[in-house]
């Protein structure tokens, strides 16, 4: 299962290459400023979803963490308590496939299309929206570095803005 996953992150990883050179559309800066929520315009990212039933894309959630090659303590600290935050309340949601976390570092090759794509001018926690194999929407959740000294208040937020996203996505 892990093979399957590494092989999907992989394929859906090229897709991204492809489409964000394709694409030099930036969002809508209104919805971005008053949402902080990205829509992506018409050029949007789409993944194939003819792939064989076993690695079939379905609707699902990604937490991306991105940190570069050169890290330190608080940039560890904040993917521990990113992916603590994640396991400790979404383990059904990760088992069933709903939810997926990612550590990715931007300054590999085959990942630095990802500081375009997604704005990034620090080390990030991204919550991404795939809904029917296409990104739908995508929020940076800036405030880590606000609560990464308070365990708890990191925590709360984290696990309230993923929930807002997994809620979203069963309305649709």
């Amino acid at each position: 299962m892990k093979s399957i996953k590494v092989i999907l992150f992989s394929f859906v990883s090229s897709l991204l290459i492809i489409a964000s050179a394709m694409s030099g559309d930036k969002p809508k800066a209104e919805a971005q400023a008053e949402t902080g929520v990205i829509l992506p315009d018409s050029a949007d990212i789409t993944i194939d979803t003819t792939i064989s039933a076993e690695q079939e894309i379905t609707d699902k959630i990604i937490a991306y963490y991105f940190h570069g090659t050169r890290r330190c303590v608080t940039c560890k600290k904040i993917e521990a308590y990113s992916q603590e935050a994640i396991e400790s309340k979404f383990k059904r949601e990760l088992e069933s496939g709903q939810l997926e976390f990612h550590s990715v570092n931007f300054d590999e090759e085959d990942n630095k299309h990802f500081i375009k794509d997604y704005e990034l001018y620090t080390k990030s926690l991204v919550v991404c929206d795939y809904n029917k194999g296409k990104q739908a929407r995508w929020k940076n959740l800036e405030k880590i570095w606000q609560h990464v000294r308070d365990k708890e208040e990191f925590f709360k937020y984290v696990q309230n803005e993923i929930s807002s996203y997994l809620e979203d996505n069963l309305d649709e």
